[in-house]
C-alpha cells in the first residue's frame, strides 16, 4: 500500500509539474499587444470624401479630386493637388493631396486604387499643404509670402532672411583708392627691372 501511495504521489507531482512548465510556455509564447497611433477623425473624414476614387487602375485627375471634395462639403480653398502630369509631360504614378483643417493639413495620396493620408502642418512661409508643382480649384489664388515691412530688414515670411527682394538695400561699393595706388612708382620700377635684363646666353657655337 505504501508504494501505491508513493507512487500516486509522484505521478500527481509530475503532472502538476507538467501542467506548470507547460503555463509558463503559454505565457511566454503570448506576444505583447502592438500600440497603434490612433488616426485623427478629421484623416478617416477626408479619407471618406474620397471612397468615390478608390479602386481605380488609373490616377484619378486633379480636377476630379477638387469635384469629389467639393460634393463632400469641403470649400476649395481648403484643396490643393499635384498636377496631373510632370513638368517633361510625363505620367504620373500618383495623385497627391492636401486639404486644410483646423488640425492642420490633411495630406496624402491616391496610388494604384489605395487612398493614404496623415495629419501634418501646414508650411510656415505660406501656411499651404503641399509644395511644388501644386494646383488649386478655379478662383484660388496661390498663397504668397507675407508683405515686407519697409522699415524692416525682414522680407517675410515665404522669403529668405536677409534677401534683397526689392534692389534697393543693396549697398554701393565704397570709393577706395586702392586702383590709383597700383599705378604709379610701383609700375615704373617694374619697367626698370625689365630694361636691365639680359639675353639668356646660348650655348653651341
Amino acid at each position: 500500500m505504501l508504494r501505491r501511495f508513493l507512487a500516486a504521489g509522484t505521478l500527481a507531482c509530475s503532472a502538476a509539474l507538467i501542467s506548470g512548465c507547460s503555463l509558463l510556455n503559454q505565457q511566454a509564447a503570448e506576444p505583447n499587444p502592438v500600440q497603434t497611433k490612433e488616426v485623427p477623425a478629421v484623416v478617416d473624414e477626408v479619407v471618406a470624401a474620397l471612397k468615390p476614387l478608390e479602386g481605380r487602375d488609373d490616377v484619378p485627375s486633379t480636377q476630379e479630386f477638387f469635384d469629389t471634395m467639393t460634393e463632400a462639403g469641403y470649400k476649395p480653398e481648403q484643396l490643393e493637388a499635384t498636377i496631373d502630369a510632370s513638368p517633361l509631360g510625363n505620367d504620373v504614378p500618383a495623385k497627391m493631396f492636401g486639404v486644410k483643417v483646423d488640425d492642420g493639413c490633411v495630406v496624402g495620396e491616391i496610388r494604384s486604387g489605395n487612398i493614404t493620408a496623415h495629419l501634418a502642418k501646414p508650411t510656415e512661409s505660406t501656411g499651404t499643404c503641399l509644395l511644388g508643382y501644386v494646383e488649386r480649384p478655379e478662383g484660388v489664388d496661390a498663397p504668397t509670402g507675407d508683405e515686407r515691412d519697409e522699415d524692416s530688414d525682414d522680407n517675410g515670411a515665404g522669403h529668405m532672411p536677409g534677401e534683397d527682394m526689392n534692389g534697393e538695400d543693396t549697398e554701393e561699393p565704397s570709393e577706395t583708392g586702392g586702383s590709383d595706388e597700383g599705378t604709379g612708382d610701383g609700375g615704373g620700377e617694374g619697367s626698370g627691372e625689365e630694361e636691365e635684363s639680359t639675353e639668356a646666353p646660348q650655348l653651341g657655337g
